[in-house]
């Protein structure tokens, strides 16, 4: 708005201000909530049973923090098992070897039949094959060992548990569930008709029982299904909040659109029946005179609401003293212009 007026001690005492065009601005009332996107249903990779439980629920925990353990006796029995049969499988690979390297020196000396030290060739190949053999099934046993052990993927927090001590458990079960409350989102559904201005779009929330509003960023616009004409608007809070998964949310999504004239919330008469009015100062012969004047009203932001209809820029518009005017009244102000 442009130069304010204060009123005289003579006629009507107002106040004005000087309609300016500026951005109007619509404001999108929104609900939404805060989400989890990064929750992971945890489960074993082994059946077994439940041996120890490490948490609890709202237990906070740190990647690779060791959750719960399966009974694993039984695995690492195999294990040792695997562990043999490559002591084994080495030992006959050395001998192998050495009766090559035997068979080497008699060959160079011509005491040795091709087929003999062929076949000790194979056998010393087959010892090697059989060994990685063993190698790798110690390696797989080792795996499974290691599987008995359920850890954080994440650093999160422990909401659900669904496993206790003694459960026998199978590969798929849901044995406890982790969210990471660091990475949460705020989620809103917004008409599809606010998509094509979401690119200088600002986004407020406010939470449940909270009296202040906050900024938040966007940081996703995903469709949804055409039957529900509404896109998806996540996007994170610009301040550290305290939130928790499920949270209901208050939004406001202010959008702008073209400049327009607007004028302050207090210069507006609302009218029993449903008609909002300004009251205008105009200059009549070196006098100022009040005049009502019907108007079409748009959105409001930060105290102006937006006129669609009425009036133009520069007209004087009266914000402080316009509860009791008369129509041509008489007007003391003084003009800072």
């Amino acid at each position: 708005m442009g130069g304010i007026g204060v009123a005289t001690a003579q006629d009507a005492r107002v106040e004005t201000q000087r309609v300016d065009e500026t951005p109007r601005i619509e404001t999108l009332r929104l609900s939404g909530s805060v989400s989890a996107p990064r929750t992971s249903q945890l489960s074993s990779a082994e059946a077994g049973q439940v041996a120890s439980l490490d948490v609890e629920i709202g237990d906070r925990v740190s990647q690779d923090e060791r959750l719960m353990s399966l009974d694993s006796r039984e695995a690492e029995l195999e294990r040792q098992r695997a562990q043999a049969n490559i002591d084994q499988a080495r030992a006959d690979r050395d001998d192998a070897r050495q009766r090559l390297n035997e068979a080497d020196q008699l060959s160079a000396q011509q005491n040795i039949a091709a087929s003999e030290l062929r076949q000790r060739q194979n056998a010393l190949a087959a010892a090697e094959a059989t060994l990685e053999a063993q190698q790798s099934e110690y390696a797989l046993w080792e795996l499974r060992v290691s599987r008995h052990t359920i850890t954080a993927p994440f650093d999160s927090l422990i909401t659900q548990r669904d496993s206790e001590l003694g459960e026998w458990v199978t590969p798929g079960d849901t044995l406890m569930t982790l969210v990471d409350i660091e990475a949460l989102t705020l989620d809103f559904p917004v008409p599809l008709s606010a998509y094509a201005r979401m690119d200088d779009a600002t986004l407020e929330i406010r939470l449940e029982g909270d009296t202040q509003w906050y900024a938040a960023r966007p940081q996703a616009r995903v469709p949804q299904d055409t039957n529900s004409r509404q896109f998806l608007l996540r996007a994170e809070p610009a301040d550290s909040l305290d939130l928790l998964p499920g949270m209901a949310l208050e939004g406001r999504l202010l959008l702008e659109g073209e400049t327009g004239p607007s004028v302050p919330r207090d210069a507006l008469i609302r009218r029993p029946d449903g008609s909002v009015s300004v009251w205008l100062a105009r200059q009549e012969d070196d006098e100022w005179r009040a005049y009502e004047q019907r108007v079409d009203v748009g959105g409001g932001h930060e105290g102006n609401v937006a006129v669609l209809d009425g009036i133009e820029v520069g007209d004087r518009v009266i914000v402080v003293g316009n509860e009791r005017l008369e129509e041509g009244q008489s007007l003391s102000l003084i003009d800072d212009d």
